[in-house]
Formats: C-alpha cells, sequence, structure tokens
C-alpha cells in the first residue's frame, strides 16, 4: 500500500487561533479487474483512513456483484431456482438500477445477455480467457429469449424473481455503479476525483482550477493525439470493442453483445465516451450508443437531456455531440489572491 500525500497550506481557512491544513491524498489499487485510482484534497484527519475506505468499497462490491466469484450474491441469484430470491440491499440496488436503464434503452442495454456472452467465448474472468477451438454455436438471439422484462423486483422484501435460467450480468454498468456510490461518500470532503480504469467522477476542482484535466487517449494505432477533457462535478465513462476480444474459432469476439442479436456488435465505432451526471448513467448510454454505430449512436446521444458523447470511428475520425466542445476547452484559471 502507498498513500500520497502534499500538505498545501491556504490563507483563508487561517484564524488567530485555528489553522486547517488541507492536502491531498492518493491512493491507487487493482480491483474488478481494473486499477482504481482516488485524489482527495481534503482537510478531514482522517483523509488516509477515508481512502482505504474505498477500495474496501470496491472489494466488497465485488464479491457480491462478480459473475466469476462462484460464491457471490450475484451468482447465487443467477443459480437460483424456484420461488424469489431475496437479496441484499447492495444487490437489489445494483439490480434495480440495471433493470432501469434496461427499460430506459428500450432493451439496448440488457443486464441478462449473459447466456449470449459466454456462448462468444467470455465465460470467465478475462485475463483468463483462451482461444476457442470450436465454432460459435446458434444463431444468437431468437424473439422467445429470456430478457430483463422476465425479471420482477419486489421493494418490500428485496425480493427478486427471474425464471430458470435468466442470468444476469451487471459488468461495467457494476463498476460505475460502484463508483458512484464512492462518489457519494466523498461529496461532503472536499475535490476528489475516482478513476476505476476510464469511468470516473470529477467532483470540484484542485486548487486555483475550475476543472480537473482528465486525458483521454484515442484507440491504439491512432493517427491522433490524446484528447484532454475538462471536467467538474461530472461523470466520464468510455465503452470500446478494443479491450476485450478473442478469437473463437476463426472469429474475432469483443465483449459488447447486441441484445438484438445475441452476437456481439457490428458496429462501425471503436470507442464512445459519455459525460453525465452519474457514472452508471454514463456507462449505460456509452455501449448503446456503440451497438447503434456512429449515425444512430451521435443522434441517440445528441437528444438525451444533460448528456454529451464522443465517437471515434473505424474510419479513425471523431464525432461528438453539439455541446461537447465545452469539455474540450481549458476554463479560465482562478488567481491567487
Amino acid at each position: 500500500m502507498t498513500v500520497l500525500r502534499v500538505h498545501l497550506r491556504d490563507k483563508k481557512f487561517q484564524s488567530e487561533k485555528i489553522m486547517t491544513y488541507w492536502h491531498w491524498n492518493g491512493y491507487g489499487f487493482r480491483a474488478m479487474n481494473t486499477r482504481v485510482y482516488t485524489w482527495l484534497y481534503s482537510s478531514a484527519p482522517n483523509s488516509t483512513d477515508i481512502l482505504l475506505d474505498v477500495q474496501s468499497t470496491f472489494n466488497s462490491m465485488e464479491r457480491r456483484l462478480s459473475r466469476f466469484i462462484p460464491h457471490s450474491e450475484l451468482s447465487q441469484l443467477n443459480n437460483h431456482t424456484g420461488d424469489e430470491f431475496i437479496a441484499s440491499p447492495i444487490l437489489f440496488s445494483a439490480v434495480q438500477s440495471a433493470l432501469w436503464a434496461a427499460t430506459a434503452t428500450g432493451g439496448l442495454f440488457d443486464p441478462t445477455i449473459l447466456p449470449e456472452l459466454e456462448a462468444a467465448g467470455y465465460d470467465r474472468s478475462f485475463e483468463k480467457v483462451e482461444r476457442h477451438q470450436s465454432p460459435l454455436n446458434g444463431n444468437g438471439a431468437s424473439a422467445a429469449r429470456l430478457n430483463f422484462t422476465h425479471v420482477t423486483l419486489k421493494p418490500y422484501n428485496r425480493g427478486i424473481v427471474k425464471p430458470d435460467g435468466l442470468k444476469l450480468d451487471l459488468g461495467g454498468m457494476g463498476k460505475g455503479w460502484t463508483v458512484d456510490r464512492v462518489a457519494d461518500r466523498l461529496l461532503t470532503l472536499g475535490a476528489f476525483l475516482v478513476n476505476a480504469g476510464g469511468d470516473l467522477y470529477a467532483y470540484g476542482a484542485p486548487p486555483n482550477r475550475t476543472a480537473w484535466t482528465v486525458e483521454l487517449p484515442h484507440p491504439p494505432g491512432a493517427p491522433r493525439p490524446v484528447t484532454k477533457l475538462y471536467v467538474a462535478n461530472r461523470a466520464v465513462a468510455t465503452s470500446s470493442i478494443l479491450n476485450r476480444r478473442w478469437m473463437r474459432g476463426n472469429t474475432l469476439q469483443h465483449h459488447l453483445i447486441d441484445p438484438r442479436t445475441g452476437k456481439p456488435a457490428d458496429t462501425d465505432l471503436l470507442t464512445v465516451t459519455v459525460i453525465a451526471s452519474r457514472v452508471a448513467v454514463a456507462e449505460v448510454y456509452a455501449k448503446v450508443a456503440l451497438i447503434l454505430g456512429a449515425k444512430a449512436g451521435l443522434a441517440y446521444l445528441e437528444a438525451l437531456p444533460n448528456v454529451e458523447g464522443l465517437l471515434y470511428t473505424r474510419e479513425h475520425t471523431i464525432l461528438h455531440t453539439s455541446q461537447f466542445r465545452q469539455y474540450l476547452r481549458q476554463p479560465e484559471v482562478y488567481a491567487p489572491q
């Protein structure tokens, strides 16, 4: 464990008898198969312990929400047969959020595509995915396949009712949902940034700044330089077909399943970055836009309130929503008094 701290003194917090020291704490660790970093600028005396709590939160959420842990609560739900499954508050809230997202996107985001994802070869934690020599089986989704509409929630007792065989994968949304939970915990402490593999929430701004500077690299091999985003009190999430892909027989697969076909999405986009109010929301809308492709995806994001997006195509061209440029310009820097 390495905790970095830089002490800064700000005169506006000075009184005759009390001097309050604001300082940076930074902490990084690995969870949910990615690197997680948190930076916090705070005067809280226990800010180091708070950052350790961030790691505990991620580890706890992973133990409950990962489909790759055989005894996780999500795995127990997926293997449950018969009557309703009584979930913990954490799992129930996460599933409730995922079903809301499925409804809001008309099923283009669907947390019940796990059987199709496994059929494509993503049946274990990604670093353990091996080349499958056998060809793909089946023809993808059918009109009768089980989907999110077959899941019933009972809030009064946190009951989840689903048909036998229906399985959920919270995936990237679960990671974004966890970042949102951590952000809620840090909101009253000072400026912070929580970054989980590119899915991040930026609150406030560093001293003498009006926004956080976030580097957004283009896909590998792209002839363009890194883009810098300037964000404050906003969430950022990127969806890509480049990072999790593998061979199944002689066919290249990726993890982004199109619920309409039951197969990896056939899209002319490589990555989509979305800026929204919450990380889980940005994650969902980025996936939907990527599935829809450049033209329809851009139109989809343009129609969403309080959401902006940047789309990178297979031809290495950049598209973005009409108001996205506000996050590409460096805002005015506060002059020290």
